[in-house]
């Protein structure tokens, strides 16, 4: 299969945007707080430049040299998703503690579906490996549109502006979560004589993601600056549940219930207007 100039082009824009992104991310610190969707992007380039070597030196290996690929990049996403939802739920320390017990079983399980899926077919060919890479693909599509959905849901009560780069990120994976979900449905709805149209949709929906994330990434304010967070009884709830369950799954004999800052700031006021009573 030939490409064209406009498939050169997309091929070539989105890693040198994304190569924006890693400088910018470097120069802000913003690798440190989020070093897998760092790791991401510099992934997405190295694969480029690697495809682009196999397709023109070895193209009887494109096809596996692409799966392969795309498996890994799909890991790397599920990561930033479990990193991404830690940095929003930080106030809440039970809920995060319990998101990565959460986040561990889930890659558990769908490392073991994955593999009792290939050891269910007859033989393990070349469609047995889409069919795996693509079931797995759609599952962290779906938690990627969750994601932004929580994030879009819940930023005032978590104290996150829409400037901020977490919610920059969640909008980036959820755009092309979304538009890659619909795809899916087309190509089973309409064949294969659409799929360079559609492929061609999906490659322009990740380079507005790109895009995104490029424009949050040089965005000259503190993005990494919390508002206050709005005190919910509820959230505080599950949180002092998490932390029961995650102190109980690690075996700890700490028996105490956990107090929000809020409520420890309300002891911390109250100890002082004793002191001062008693002092007066």
């Amino acid at each position: 299969m030939s490409l064209s100039i406009l498939d050169y082009v997309l091929w070539f824009t989105t890693p040198a945007i994304q190569v924006a992104i890693l400088v910018f991310m470097g120069k802000r610190g913003l690798r440190q707080h989020f070093p897998n969707f760092f790791n991401y992007n510099a992934y997405q380039i190295a694969v480029v430049a690697l495809m682009v070597l196999v397709y023109h030196v070895w193209p009887w290996q494109y096809f596996y040299a692409y799966w392969a690929t795309a498996a890994v990049s799909i890991f790397l996403g599920f990561l930033v998703i479990h990193e991404v939802f830690a940095y929003v739920i930080r106030p809440y320390p039970g809920l995060r503690d319990l998101a990565g017990m959460i986040f561990r079983w889930a890659v558990f399980l769908l490392v073991l579906v994955t593999g009792l899926f290939a050891a269910s077919a007859s033989t393990v060919n070349s469609d047995v490996v889409v069919r795996t890479v693509i079931n797995l693909e759609r599952a962290v599509r779906l938690v990627q549109c969750g994601l932004l959905l929580f994030v879009v849901m819940t930023s005032n009560y978590l104290g996150l502006s829409w400037r901020n780069f977490a919610c920059g990120i969640s909008f980036g994976f959820g755009l092309f979560a979304a538009t890659d979900l619909v795809l899916y449905n087309l190509r089973a709805s309409i064949g294969a004589d659409w799929n360079r149209a559609l492929g061609l949709i999906s490659v322009i929906a990740y380079g507005l993601s790109v895009l995104i994330w490029f424009a949050y990434a040089r965005m000259p304010q503190a993005v990494m600056v919390r508002n206050e967070v709005i005190y919910r009884p509820l959230f505080d709830r599950w949180n002092q549940a998490a932390l029961l369950l995650v102190n109980k799954q690690s075996g700890s004999s700490d028996s105490y219930m956990y107090l929000s800052e809020i409520e420890q700031t309300v002891d911390s006021v109250m100890a002082q207007s004793k002191k001062v009573e008693k002092a007066s």
